[in-house]
């Protein structure tokens, strides 16, 4: 393993540098999953608002806390987050 690859660990995917951008698209690519699976739901918007939270936000509000996010980076969650809100 070289010391540019990312492993994960304790939920957080980084590199021996200290490189956390895996654990970034890691969260950004959960949010689009969750997002693309309420599109087409039998779900009431309530239910499927809860479903984004829990599922979809979890990995992101877990790693904005340890893992600093630039404006654009974060600019993008939220951009996902408002197309999820739609769908559901």
């Amino acid at each position: 393993m070289h010391l540019d690859d990312a492993c994960g660990f304790l939920g957080y995917w980084g590199s021996g540098n200290g490189d956390m951008r895996a654990t970034k698209e890691v969260a950004r690519q959960k949010i689009i999953a969750v997002r693309d699976l309420i599109k087409c739901h039998p779900l009431t918007p309530e239910l499927a608002t809860e479903l984004f939270t829990n599922k979809g936000m979890v990995v992101f509000r877990f790693s904005v806390a340890l893992i600093e996010w630039s404006e654009s980076e974060l600019n993008d969650v939220k951009r996902l987050c408002v197309q999820a809100y739609k769908n559901a």
